[in-house]
């Protein structure tokens, strides 16, 4: 523990008793980063682990920017669209939102007001909001679930081609974000005879053209006839028709950067605004 509570390590594991209520005693508005990932198929080149994976170094940065403690509750998360592919663990949908709400609930009882849901897999996005919707109302706590930015020109770049290409899952902008964090477990070579394996209707192939004049209502019905798990449409597991060997790690290395300032300069700005009076109660205990 530095001086007048700033923190040395931010990962709660690595902190002492000590440590932790000194960080909390001293920082005027501290803030608790939550990170929630998963382990699934990721294609042919990259780890199970990759949403959690990246996680965790995108919120420790966060973190440390900002004099936050940040919390991994779990590695899995809800993936039951990937069981299909082996190597996938999925947790049921109502045990992910009680690791949220039982980890929230533990440290709200020790004084925490403020937290942050950080998310890297599009599956539990539902069970993320839920948590912090219910959380609020039964710890008297604050959850924030911020993502940006969105419109810079490099965000825009992204998600044209995330629209275009449906570049979601181990296409070459997941490969970029893995390449950048954590190259030494991209298996590269196991796309030497890449080919695209990306199977739907021609039809709604079609609507995934974020030019077209009636995309925002195309791309949504492209979304509600897509197959509800993986490999109902893919055989590698690869959610893109775009080549991985394509992934730029230096162009997600900016974007990376632009959301962690983003994330640091909300969570700079939230701890300036003072408890709203609906949050001012006294903690109260946690029983499990």
């Amino acid at each position: 523990m530095g001086e007048k509570g700033k923190l040395e390590r931010v990962w709660i594991q690595e902190l002492t008793r000590p440590a932790f209520e000194g960080w909390l005693e001293n920082e005027p508005a501290p803030v608790v980063i939550i990170g929630v990932g998963s382990i699934e198929q990721h294609g042919l080149h990259l780890p199970l682990g990759t949403d959690s994976l990246g996680v965790c170094r995108f919120i420790e940065e966060v973190a440390r920017r900002t004099n936050s403690v940040c919390v991994l509750p779990c590695w899995p998360g809800y993936s039951p669209h990937h069981m299909g592919f082996k190597g996938t663990i999925t947790f049921r949908a109502e045990t992910l939102l009680n690791v949220l709400l039982d980890t929230i609930g533990s440290l709200a009882a020790h004084g925490i007001k403020r937290f942050v849901i950080i998310n890297f897999h599009g599956g539990n996005t539902n069970i993320v909001n839920l948590a912090a919707q219910l959380a609020r109302r039964r710890f008297k706590v604050m959850v924030a679930t911020p993502h940006g930015p969105s419109q810079t020109e490099l965000a825009k770049k992204i998600r044209y081609r995330m629209q275009r290409y449906f570049e979601v899952h181990s296409g070459p902008r997941e490969t970029a974000f893995a390449l950048h964090y954590f190259p030494e477990l991209v298996e590269m070579w196991r796309l030497e005879d890449w080919r695209n394996t990306f199977k739907v209707h021609p039809k709604l192939m079609e609507f995934m053209d974020p030019e077209r004049e009636d995309y925002e209502l195309v791309s949504q019905v492209f979304m509600a006839c897509l197959e509800p798990d993986t490999d109902d449409f893919t055989s590698s597991g690869q959610y893109a028709i775009t080549d991985p060997r394509e992934a730029d790690p230096e162009e997600a290395a900016k974007y990376i950067e632009e959301q962690i300032q983003f994330l640091v300069d909300f969570i700079n700005l939230w701890k300036t605004i003072p408890l709203p009076p609906a949050y001012r109660c006294k903690p109260q205990p946690f029983s499990a």
